[in-house]
């Protein structure tokens, strides 16, 4: 028999339920930025072309038109609201929006675990493994974070009102199902899993006069999305059957991809997520088998029906994943963006373990993955700071190049109202970085191959990174362009968690460096003699130095590619 919580019991598990959103939370603020990333300029231009026109059919189609495979109807959606509410593409707010949907995740698991029974603390290990640091790339990408983190929640919010629509003679349920279907599909090319998988979920319950309407709604989602629908340019030649071997080991890398334990042990990159991933589809395995086979209460089993349908669009995700990017090799499929499908993964099999176990050993179980989840999230953030804070800087660089370099940054209509450039550390620099100055006896290596260049200055001290564009940032200044890139920071120890895991980076924000490197292509620089500056920025002042190196550049003409937007 269950032992009844106490409110002060409660209390402290809702603290800890809390707690990984404000710590996240408290990172989105420092590190986020107004400045778009590659497609978040398509979501700009599509809203340009909607506020441009007052054809009621243009404005639907420019909503529907086709993003590379996708139809991302909800990022220009949100886009469009966020531009009444601010007067511009404030793409910190589309980040926010983009990222709530990880809170409805959070509240999806906490609605499974009332109806499975279970404590609030069982719910404590989903919220720290959800609001993970790892999943840096898509948290900092407007565009991104709502096409990938929404389309998994109308998926999973789809199925739990068709699921749990059985036996209800109210058809709300299956009208709420219908509706978020069709924004699934139309957020992102996997959402079109969500009309067959709900096909299999009423055809399994024999439920078949919602089935009907289920599969008229789906054919004509179906047909919307294919209608006029191109091959994006670029795409790779496809799946390679004659290796399936890699096909396996891929597949495993992605389920697995959640558990990265590189930062502290990079030989076992590989092998870690796909010894996961192969972990997880035992798990899986066992738990369709019990689910489409075994018979007992139908109130549970309804329960299992969704985690099944849940397991379902994530494994098929992954699978697609394996199957359009494998190509560009096998660290791609464990890169950022891609890893909430294995973190969910995670999620999902830790409450169909915690609900195979009896009474007595599950309670010990929870206590052991409460533990284990808040390490392995302090673990993360410091895996990932790296990752985060360069993330940062390269934006700012980013945008330096666009506003400055190129001299691209729109400045008088509509674009101009769309894309404010952010304010950043170079706006107080900039004629010190026009007309250069004397130089120091500094010389940083400079090593140059076919396309790229790579800059190291091996400066050993101590790097007050309190404020988020701290850091060293490399200058490259000719007679008639400016050029400003972030640097990687490299840290004096071997395995380099010892530098982060310490009094001083923990509590002072001070970390230890033994050298700043950046590497950039020679694609998107003109050709010159460029003087080397480096700028430091610490402490909220930013000092420009010119080192005596001078590089020679011979600009390299980089084919276009052909894009749908």
């Amino acid at each position: 028999m269950p032992v009844k919580k106490t409110p002060a019991q409660k209390a402290a598990a809702l603290c800890l339920v809390l707690l990984p959103m404000l710590i996240f939370g408290f990172i989105f603020q420092k590190y986020a930025l107004n400045i778009p990333h590659w497609d978040d300029l398509a979501v700009r231009n599509s809203l340009v072309s909607f506020l441009s026109t007052d054809s009621l059919a243009e404005k639907f189609k420019v909503l529907f038109a086709q993003h590379n495979e996708h139809r991302i109807f909800l990022t220009r959606v949100f886009a469009l609201l966020v531009y009444q509410l601010t007067g511009t593409l404030q793409l910190k707010w589309l980040m926010v929006l983009g990222n709530l949907a990880l809170a409805g995740l959070l509240l999806v698991f906490y609605k499974v675990s009332v109806r499975y029974k279970l404590s609030l603390w069982a719910l404590v290990p989903v919220s720290f493994l959800l609001f993970l640091s790892s999943l840096y790339e898509n948290v900092f990408w407007g565009m991104a974070s709502v096409q990938n983190f929404w389309v998994i929640l109308l998926a999973f919010l789809s199925f739990y009102f068709l699921v749990f629509s059985y036996g209800k003679s109210n058809p709300g349920y299956l009208t709420l199902a219908i509706v978020l279907c069709f924004l699934g599909v139309f957020t992102s090319s996997n959402g079109i899993l969500i009309p067959i998988i709900g096909i299999g979920l009423l055809a399994f319950q024999k439920r078949y006069r919602e089935l009907g309407i289920w599969a008229g709604a789906a054919v004509v989602f179906l047909f919307m999305y294919f209608f006029n629908y191109t091959k994006p340019p670029g795409n790779n030649a496809g799946i390679d059957f004659s290796a399936p071997g890699t096909l396996f080991k891929g597949l495993m890398a992605v389920l697995g991809s959640g558990l990265d334990v590189s930062f502290i042990a990079p030989g076992k990159r590989l092998d870690v997520p796909m010894t996961t991933g192969v972990l997880l589809l035992v798990i899986i395995g066992l738990f369709t088998l019990q689910v489409l086979f075994r018979k007992y209460n139908i109130n549970q089993r309804n329960n299992d029906l969704f985690l099944l349908a849940c397991v379902a669009f994530l494994g098929i995700t992954c699978a697609g994943i394996v199957a359009g990017r494998l190509s560009y090799g096998i660290e791609v499929l464990l890169t950022s963006k891609y890893k909430i499908n294995s973190i969910l993964l995670l999620c999902l099999a830790y409450l169909i373990l915690l609900n195979s176990v009896n009474e007595a050993t599950r309670t010990q179980f929870i206590r052991l993955m409460i533990a284990g989840t808040i390490v392995f999230h302090f673990y993360t953030y410091l895996a990932e700071y790296q990752n985060i804070s360069f993330l940062h800087r390269e934006r700012i660089a980013d945008q330096f190049k666009i506003q400055h370099s190129d001299k691209l940054m729109p400045t008088s209509g509509i674009y101009a109202q769309l894309q404010h450039p952010a304010p950043a550390f170079y706006d107080a620099l900039l004629p010190q970085l026009v007309a250069g100055g004397d130089s120091a006896s500094i010389k940083p290596g400079v090593l140059e191959t076919e396309t790229t260049y790579i800059i190291t200055d091996n400066s050993a001290g101590i790097l007050n990174v309190s404020a988020p564009d701290a850091g060293q940032y490399f200058v490259l200044r000719s007679a008639k362009a400016v050029y400003l890139f972030a640097s990687r920071v490299a840290t004096p120890a071997t395995r380099p968690v010892k530098d982060y895991l310490n009094f001083g980076f923990l509590f002072g924000n001070q970390l230890k460096t033994s050298s700043f490197v950046t590497e950039f292509l020679r694609f998107y620089i003109q050709s010159g003699n460029y003087q080397l500056g480096m700028v430091r920025v610490e402490n909220g002042t930013a000092k420009v130095t010119w080192t005596s190196r001078f590089i020679l550049i011979k600009a390299l003409k980089k084919q276009e590619i052909k894009q749908n937007w």
